[in-house]
């Protein structure tokens, strides 16, 4: 399907502007540019009581411009006004259902079992594909068809029109994506971003649906014993935050699954052995606790999990992190917060200046 203009979907609701309300990309002609056809860009949304979210996904889905989009939206039976809006698009959707499922990725599960895309991702129901994105991604799957597909990505806070930091993906392999407690410092991910061929999808099969909140590392660290990766180093798409959100709201939850899917693979890693790979884990999970974030401080849970860090394996004071969480918890929270505001402040504005229109 090509890709409805502004005018052809509904208009959008009062007060709402700029994109993907009143703002479309630009219309790709009918072929690239060496004459071929467009690969066919198959994404799938999951959602479950997101109204106040979904019709910004859909139209960022649909106002790319591009010529061969196939979207599917997988619905959970929402009693919120989700249904209601998703109809509102039904004539743009390949494919669409509401009904009960066993939770997030059993949705995309379904959704891709559906798909007939040369390429394949899903985009969550709070989440949003950028202007221009899938452009980007066609023409790097032109140069790169075998290859795992990696866009860059805007995180922002909910409710906020200032940009909260810019994920640029890089040094994604197995090896990084086990060492989680690296993340942020030696390599970047983010889902959102991540575009694959539908040979390496048909080759590992589908998300593991045991998993309720990293089923999408998992299935990476899958991808990445068969592929590798490129990357656009364009930004495509935004992930929001926001508290009512699985990964904010149920950290304490996460938190094991982030360690199960470590410990799935952390034997193919040279140089990783049991006892070094718990007490790095430990450093991770204190991190969160004593982060600069605060949405999760516990001074009390960070400082016995560096405790127990060091009393399995002392190389844990070797990490980059352990001595600055070490500090933190020694700060006054009163002193942490001012700290968290400056960054931000400043992270917002390096932002706004190098990003002004994402």
């Amino acid at each position: 399907m090509r890709c409805p203009t502004l005018s052809e979907l509904p208009p959008p609701p009062c007060g709402k502007v700029g994109w993907p309300w009143t703002e479309e990309s630009s219309q790709l002609p009918d072929t690239m540019s060496n004459g071929s056809s467009w690969p066919r860009i198959s994404i799938v949304t999951s959602s479950y009581n997101q109204g106040q979210f979904i019709e910004e996904t859909i139209r960022s889905i649909l106002l790319q411009g591009y010529p061969n989009l196939e979207y599917i939206i997988i619905d959970g039976a929402s009693t919120d006004s989700s249904v209601e809006i998703i109809r509102k698009y039904e004539p743009w959707l390949a494919y669409w259902e509401s009904k009960p499922d066993k939770g997030q990725a059993h949705a995309i599960n379904k959704g891709f079992a559906l798909a007939t895309g040369d390429l394949l991702n899903w985009i969550n129901s709070d989440d949003l594909l950028l202007a221009e994105a899938l452009g980007h991604v066609a023409t790097a799957y032109q140069r790169h068809p075998n290859s795992i597909l990696l866009g860059d990505i805007v995180t922002f806070l909910s409710g906020s029109n200032d940009f909260f930091q810019v994920w640029y993906q890089r040094n994604v392999t197995l090896e990084s994506m086990v060492k989680v407690w690296q993340q942020g410092v030696t390599w970047v991910w983010g889902q959102q971003g991540t575009f694959v061929p539908r040979f390496l999808y048909k080759k590992i099969g589908d998300l593991d649906e045991t998993l309720r909140y990293v089923f999408d590392r998992d299935w990476m660290c899958c991808l990445l014993q068969h592929a590798s990766v490129n990357y656009l180093h364009k930004l495509v798409a935004k992930f929001r935050y926001h508290y009512a959100s699985k990964t904010v709201e149920e950290v304490n939850k996460w938190l094991p699954e982030q360690a199960t899917v470590t410990w799935r693979y952390y034997s193919q890693v040279k140089g990783l052995n049991q006892s070094f790979t718990a007490a790095a884990l430990k450093v991770w999970q204190a991190q969160i606790y004593l982060g600069l974030g605060l949405n999760y401080w516990d001074r009390k849970k960070g400082v016995i999990l560096l405790g127990q860090a060091v009393q399995q394996d002392w190389r844990a004071v070797m990490l980059p992190t352990f001595i600055n969480l070490c500090f933190r918890a020694l700060m006054p929270l009163n002193l942490l917060h001012a700290i968290r505001t400056a960054y931000h402040r400043a992270l917002s504005y390096t932002l706004l200046r190098g990003n002004k229109d994402p």
